[in-house]
């Protein structure tokens, strides 16, 4: 049986030694590939020695087990050492995280939670969850691949359409501002835009617009490459981040458009897989998705519970392998 204990996370100092630890976990496919490893590098990296909001569990001989962090200051995303991922380990990741969640709402009017991700064929995790309290969330997350190496159907525009890169400040404004409305909660500012555009994954010609004869914003699709996954996994993967068309260009076949015409410059980029997430319920993207060659890899069912409850809940079974960890999205409008 492994023996660890819990510390803070060192900052810089151990960051190679916990993506290694990540990059193991990922290698026998424990959880799926979200986030994308250049994201927990950017949101390791911006951690200082000694954080709140993220710990390591150590063998005895000093040697990291398992890592995990908060995103968002309420989603737990962890990994664990092959071999070692044991639901006392498990359980260890969602006390703490119970803990860090309470302690970071502390003064605040709001009651703190924490949403933890699982995968719908993961039986032991959800089970642990379940007998520590946690209640499922209505909201599941669809994780859909495409490969690349399939034929790619050639986009068909509506009339006086052009679909090209973003080229400019205007553009980058132009994105910006449809992407607050298309996207209820999810407004970037220009600032956090520049970011995106300056983070390893980011490629110019992945970052697409549609535009109509008037000159006019009518669609955007954005794409990033999993520059890590290949470094360190030999993975030619991609993410699809956002889809978003313009409500008065809908339904005129502008977002599968946008979508395959992404699908080909990531082809062109040299990846041989496209990744996406998207909600359960969201009916529509799904059929959209999958006319576009997109089938379901996992399902991701969300588990809460309100931080400061009765921590004698939490439970602390008997060691079984297997959990898994992933994120929280439905960026895709058309």
């Amino acid at each position: 049986m492994i023996t660890f204990h819990q510390r803070d996370y060192r900052g810089a100092a151990e960051l190679d030694a916990v993506l290694d630890l990540w990059c193991a976990a990922r290698t026998v496919d424990q959880g799926d590939p979200w986030p994308p490893l250049d994201a927990l590098r950017a949101a390791l990296a911006a951690r200082q020695p000694g954080t709140s909001d993220a710990q390591v569990w150590e063998d005895a001989h000093g040697d990291p087990v398992g890592a995990a962090l908060l995103l968002d200051e309420c989603i737990l995303v962890a990994c664990a050492r092959p071999g070692a991922e044991t639901e006392s380990l498990a359980a260890a990741m969602l006390a703490w995280g119970l803990q860090s969640v309470a302690r970071a709402a502390r003064g605040r009017a709001e009651r703190p939670c924490l949403f933890v991700p699982a995968r719908g064929d993961d039986r032991q995790f959800i089970a642990l969850l379940e007998r520590s309290g946690f209640q499922a969330d209505p909201w599941r997350t669809l994780r859909m691949r495409r490969s690349l190496r399939d034929p790619i159907a050639e986009p068909q525009l509506p009339p006086g359409m052009v679909i090209r890169p973003v080229a400019g400040a205007h553009d980058v404004a132009a994105v910006v501002a449809l992407h607050s409305i298309v996207f209820a909660g999810g407004a970037k500012s220009l600032d956090e835009r520049a970011a995106l555009m300056r983070a390893p994954g980011y490629q110019p010609a992945l970052d697409l617009i549609a535009v109509g004869s008037d000159g006019a914003l009518a669609g955007y699709a954005l794409g990033v490459t999993a520059s890590m996954e290949r470094e360190c996994l030999g993975q030619a993967t991609g993410w699809i981040e956002f889809v978003g068309v313009e409500r008065s260009r809908r339904g005129r076949g502008l977002g599968r458009a946008l979508i395959l015409s992404l699908l080909h410059a990531m082809r062109g980029a040299g990846l041989d897989t496209a990744l996406l997430s998207t909600g359960a319920a969201n009916l529509a993207a799904c059929r959209l998705f999958t006319t576009c060659g997109f089938a379901l890899w996992h399902e991701i069912r969300w588990y809460v519970r309100e931080a400061g409850a009765d921590e004698g809940l939490l439970a602390y079974p008997t060691g079984a392998p297997g959990y898994a960890s992933k994120g929280r999205r439905n960026l895709v409008s058309s």
